[in-house]
């Protein structure tokens, strides 16, 4: 049997851009390290967790949808209510309301328990929810369906069918329930409208006079005048008679219509069961998997930072850099020791930048000794001269990167393109598209004879002579042995 893939849903599209915060951080790192990402792979990093990226869902249109089955095609063409104060989703306006009133009612409304005479009426029977033991009500009791409506929302809601809950309820005949629930009555919830109270007007201001020196304050009133107290709303001892209240005079705060929403990922978890949770998860889950979407959403927000992006080999792997490709002509000459670095990852491409003191320097790095062997006859660690080396190649190294010759990948791997005529490094740097791709991994062998001459010519070259002949890296890229 097939594996079945993510939901797809035939009438939501759900797209996922970076959130705003966690992108300016990942940029940072990124133009800090010099390094080339794959596009895809950042891609990947905004969707991995939901605090970094933002929703956009939309309704299909109707050429854009996938065929859907006979039983479940809508009749008209589905909408989203949102919720304003959150500005979640939802399929009807019912949910919505329904979330608001569960949620953000404390923006409305202050709430305050209050006693209140209890229900008057002959009670014989006391009906009780069979899920949570809860005592709903007697069934001749007028508020009986709101209260019914409240309970089920509130706590039952997502675990069952509203009539598999009224299969549920029991009904109890006893003289103590009865008592019990009118004591329960007693207590109730108030509901005060919230009623932004005026801003004081300001004072007018006293005249200056043109005499008074300019170091002269103003002298402050006496007395300030006592604030007006905010007005008091109106008062509701149902919920039912506030939901009222609410959507009768702030409706276009509680929920509004779209054609497309915009919300924060950690807020999935909010959406209640339903076709839109389920277009959300699916296209999350696809992405996850393969971030095509996600990547080409990224593309503009990327290029406006002014990160390079380009592509590389018949399969259009896109990459993305902070610094902007460099490519060599023949007969170009550096400084010794980066001419001789660059010759040697030319001729080793995607050796690793910490393989570079033993590979290129042949300088062998001492293992630390564990407690057990340590010894006053114990070796000793580099030398002055080999860490001299070291400090002047990685100065090189990071100069090499920043300029845009030699491309350093997020786990270590250097590449540096070999030169090319004139007319193809403009060709290349106009298109931002190389037919050629990146090797797989490092050559077993190396040219011999063209690595000795190079550490030689390296080893030989005096240590002041650290910048290049073509231009000069600024001295904080590339410090002096002394300092690294």
């Amino acid at each position: 049997m097939p594996e079945r893939g993510p939901y797809e849903s035939p009438y939501f599209s759900a797209t996922f851009y970076p959130e705003d915060t966690s992108f300016a951080t990942l940029a940072q790192t990124i133009r800090k390290s010099c390094r080339t990402v794959e596009l895809f792979e950042i891609a990947r990093t905004v969707v991995a967790k939901n605090d970094r990226f933002i929703v956009v869902l939309a309704p299909r249109a109707a050429g854009e949808r996938a065929a859907p089955s006979a039983e479940s095609t809508p009749a008209v063409r589905p909408v989203v209510h949102v919720s304003v104060p959150d500005g979640l989703p939802f399929e009807s306006d019912e949910a919505a309301v329904a979330h608001v009133l569960a949620r953000h009612l404390d923006s409305f409304f202050t709430k305050a328990e209050v006693e209140v005479e209890p229900p008057k009426g002959n009670f014989l029977v006391i009906n009780r929810c069979g899920l949570t033991g809860e005592l709903l009500g007697p069934p001749n009791y007028h508020r009986y369906g709101q209260i019914l409506q409240q309970h089920y929302a509130a706590k039952v809601g997502s675990r069952l069918p509203f009539e598999a809950f009224k299969n549920r309820i029991e009904t109890v005949r006893d003289p103590e329930v009865v008592k019990q629930w009118l004591d329960k009555m007693r207590r109730t919830v108030r509901y005060t409208w919230k009623v932004a109270a005026p801003a004081p007007a300001a004072p007018p201001a006293e005249p200056v006079s043109e005499s008074a020196p300019a170091s002269a304050e103003v002298a402050a009133p006496e007395a300030a005048a006592p604030l007006a107290e905010a007005p008091v709303g109106p008062s509701f001892d149902t919920l039912e008679d506030a939901r009222l209240h609410l959507l009768t005079q702030a409706r276009d705060k509680v929920v509004r219509t779209s054609e497309s929403v915009r919300f924060k990922g950690q807020l999935i978890e909010n959406l209640p069961p339903g076709e839109i949770r389920l277009a959300v998860e699916g296209a999350l889950e696809r992405q996850r998997r393969f971030p095509l979407d996600t990547a080409n959403a990224l593309r503009g927000r990327l290029r406006r930072e002014h990160f390079t992006i380009f592509k590389k080999g018949s399969k259009g792997i896109s990459y993305v850099c902070a610094v902007k490709r460099r490519f060599r002509v023949p007969g170009q000459t550096f400084a010794d020791s980066i001419g001789a670095l660059i010759a040697f990852i030319e001729s080793n491409p995607m050796v690793r930048a910490g393989e570079l003191p033993a590979k290129f320097l042949a300088i062998t790095p001492v293992a630390a000794p564990s407690p057990s062997e340590v010894t006053e006859a114990a070796p000793a660690g580099p030398s002055a001269e080999d860490r001299a080396r070291v400090a002047r190649l990685q100065g090189d190294l990071l100069w090499l990167v920043r300029e845009g010759y030699v491309t350093e990948f997020i786990d270590g791997r250097l590449f540096a393109p070999p030169p090319m005529v004139e007319a193809r490094k403009k060709e290349i740097e106009a298109e931002d598209h190389d037919p050629e791709n990146f090797p797989e991994a490092a050559p077993t062998a190396a040219a011999a004879g063209e690595v000795a001459a190079a550490q030689a010519e390296s080893a030989d070259s005096p240590p002041a002579e650290v910048s290049p002949v073509e231009s000069a890296p600024p001295s904080e890229e590339t410090p002096p042995a002394a300092q690294a």
